[in-house]
């Protein structure tokens, strides 16, 4: 018999405008198929114990940043899905924002020092990124200083939150030794089919350059290495792989794998991290940007994929150096990254904020 657990602020999950707005029971781990929540959902369960003030009203949204359906300074927004680093318009209206991916890009590599193709088409997508950002950057300055000028409220910072994990499964942890593949990858090269005018088509994006080059090489690690277990799993998007019944096939290899690859997507960040650290695998990832969260992280940054065969081999070869990354890995994830953690890190921030 499910008991019914008193909540004392609403919650909400909100799409795009023109959709409707769900009330959201916390303690209901995938509401109406909305898997990107269910790590948040744990968080939030965490922040209702912690939490000093009650009748807040939360939404939490993918990337819609130009409107909500209420402000006052008792609404709390999170930012889930907004890849671009963004500052939203309604902050100067609301109480706090939590946002993934942060509002600060990074450019991820040095195009003059390294030169090469995928940092040139890094550049000009960081520039283009920088130009769409320009506009909310400014719009939030202005707020800023009117506020200081007329003796306002200060507006509220934005917290960098990570993203956790996408519909992932609660598996037992299993030891190094006991795992079946050495390396795992799945997810998509192409996501985005773009029309043949766009300079995406063109140029092609950092994602699919970058995880090209990745595949390349542990295609070339794999010949190489046939007494060694590579399980690659192209799938048409990252959904397809961690979402609906797949979502079982992908939990299991990822629990089962030492070495999980995890390129960049759209952004450097990506859910394939926070779950392989969470899994205990060593993660082989790119440039970090400079969160809290990211500190002491315990993944292999990758500058070129092109190197990708040598770090395999090294670390295949150094079974004791892997059981300690291994370790970190879990020890990072419980100490930075879990749904505890991270709700108690948010708690604190909105109880500072209420009660300043």
């Amino acid at each position: 018999m499910m008991v019914n657990k008193i909540v004392a602020n609403k919650y909400y999950i909100y799409t795009k405008p023109q959709e409707k707005l769900i009330s959201w029971d916390i303690y209901e781990v995938n509401p109406q198929n909305c898997g990107f929540v269910a790590y948040f959902g744990k968080v939030f369960q965490v922040i209702e114990k912690n939490l000093q003030k009650t009748g807040l009203t939360f939404y939490v949204t993918m990337s819609e940043i130009n409107e909500l359906p209420s402000y006052g300074d008792n609404v709390v927004v999170f930012i889930l899905g907004d890849e671009l680093c963004r500052i939203p318009k309604y902050t100067h209206k609301v109480g706090a924002v939590f946002k993934c991916y942060g509002t600060n890009q990074i450019l991820g590599c040095n195009p003059f020092l390294n030169p090469s193709y995928l940092n040139l088409v890094t550049t000009i997508k960081f520039l283009k990124n920088w130009a769409i950002r320009l506009p909310e950057m400014v719009n939030y300055k202005f707020h800023k200083f009117k506020n200081s000028r007329l003796g306002k409220r200060k507006i509220t910072p934005i917290f960098d939150i990570p993203l956790g994990y996408f519909n992932s499964e609660d598996l037992p942890i299993k030891n190094m030794q006991e795992r079946l593949y050495d390396v795992f990858f799945a997810g998509s090269v192409v996501h985005t089919h773009y029309p043949i005018w766009s300079l995406q088509f063109w140029l092609r994006t950092p994602k699919t350059i970058a995880r090209e080059n990745m595949l390349s090489a542990l295609n070339n690690f794999k010949k190489k290495h046939p007494e060694l277990k590579v399980e690659i799993s192209l799938t048409q998007s990252f959904g397809t792989a961690s979402a609906s019944a797949e979502a079982i096939s992908y939990n299991q290899k990822m629990m089962n794998s030492k070495i999980c690859l995890a390129p960049r997507g759209t952004s450097f960040e990506t859910y394939r991290f926070f779950e392989a650290i969470k899994y205990g695998c060593i993660a082989i990832t790119e440039a970090l940007p400079q969160r809290w969260f990211y500190k002491n992280s315990p993944a292999i940054q990758m500058k070129d994929w092109q190197h990708l065969e040598a770090v395999l081999e090294n670390l295949l070869q150094n079974q004791a150096y892997m059981e300690r990354m291994h370790q970190k890995s879990l020890h990072w994830w419980k100490t930075k990254c879990s749904e505890t953690v991270v709700g108690e890190y948010i708690s604190k921030e909105l109880n500072h904020l209420f009660y300043r």
